[in-house]
This record gives structure tokens, C-alpha cells and sequence, in this order.
């Protein structure tokens, strides 16, 4: 009869948690919107230290952000409805000032995606506030638009918002559900007994 010893369950245990961690960590993080007519308007950069001529009054829209992880994160425009449907991401550290447009400016990208979709890449901290902004090629354009944010390179998770303040640790919903499954496993440990 083939005996396992606790001590190597105990490490299967841990290298499982530890994958599942990983994976549940990893998965990526879905932003939607609708650029309309009554958004805010900006003049978009075209490059790092440059303001378009095209893009000189785009509507746009603005996500805070930080990872869990030091790492390597697509930023991905998955559709737009706007007529053409060029998007244009952008992604800022610290702050983002529409009237400063190339102030705090990470990283941007305007057609590396599918189509005339953008599919920006960078390597992001933890403990930076990021702010992505979803913007058109042309003035003009509006509609609705989805994208998402994937995990590359490292173990870490992208999140929406802004960063917890010092001395505040963010719990991820999954470690929350742990005290129930814990309850569950000794109730029916419980009633195993009993029967």
C-alpha cells in the first residue's frame, strides 16, 4: 500500500496554493465606457514629447490604476465603435492633467492591436498610481469601446482605482472567501463524524 507522508502533502499543498495564486492573480482585468460628445476634450501627444495636429480636440476617458507586482502589462483595446474605430491609449504615472498632456506620459500607442485598435505594453511598479486614457486617432470620434488589462511577465495583477493608502493592505476576494471554505471543510468533517 502506497503511504504519503504529511510532510510531502503538506508541500504539494503549498506548491498548489501557491500555482492557484499565481492564476487567480494573473487573470486579466476588463475596463469598458463610451467616449460621448459631453466628455472632456484634450490635445492628444503623438509621441512622447510631441502634440498631435490631428488629434487636437479628442474626447477621452480615464482609469486610475496600480499592479500588485513589479512586471511586464499589455494594455489592450479589444473593440470601438466609432466610425473608423482608431483608438489611441495612453498611460501616465502619478498624475494625468489633460492641459499638461505630456507631463508624467509612460508609455502610449495608437495601432499595435488588431485593426486600427491600440495594444500598448510596459513595465509597471507597484506602489505608482497609473492612469490609463482611452482617446481616438480623430476629433470627433465617439462610441462605446472595451479593452483590457493582461499580466505579461511577473505574478502580479492589475487594479482598478487608486492605491491603498500606507498601512492599509488591499485583500483580494478570494482570500476572503478562505474563512468560509474553512467553515465548510469542518462541517462536513462534523457530520463525516456523526454518520
Amino acid at each position: 500500500m502506497f503511504r504519503f507522508p504529511a510532510a510531502g502533502f503538506l508541500k504539494c499543498a503549498i506548491a498548489a496554493g501557491a500555482f492557484v495564486s499565481q492564476a487567480v492573480f494573473a487573470a486579466p482585468v476588463s475596463f469598458s465606457g463610451e467616449l460621448s460628445p459631453s466628455d472632456p476634450t484634450f490635445r492628444r501627444p503623438s509621441g512622447t514629447s510631441s502634440l498631435s495636429t490631428i488629434g487636437t480636440n479628442v474626447a477621452y476617458d480615464v482609469y486610475g490604476f496600480h499592479v500588485s507586482a513589479n512586471g511586464m502589462y499589455s494594455i489592450e483595446a479589444t473593440s470601438f465603435a466609432a466610425a473608423g474605430g482608431d483608438s489611441y491609449l495612453f498611460v501616465y504615472r502619478d498624475a494625468f492633467n489633460a492641459g499638461t498632456p505630456l507631463d508624467n506620459l509612460v508609455a502610449l500607442d495608437d495601432d499595435s492591436g488588431e485593426g486600427l485598435l491600440s495594444n500598448l505594453v510596459s513595465a509597471l511598479q507597484t506602489e505608482v498610481q497609473y492612469y490609463l486614457v482611452f482617446t481616438s486617432y480623430n476629433n470627433g470620434a465617439f462610441g462605446s469601446y472595451t479593452g483590457r488589462f493582461d499580466t505579461l511577465g511577473g505574478a502580479g495583477q492589475v487594479v482598478l482605482g487608486a492605491l491603498p493608502t500606507p498601512g492599509e493592505v488591499p485583500e483580494p476576494g478570494t482570500l476572503a472567501l478562505l474563512p468560509l471554505a474553512l467553515l465548510g471543510m469542518q462541517a462536513a468533517r462534523r457530520r463525516s463524524r456523526r454518520a
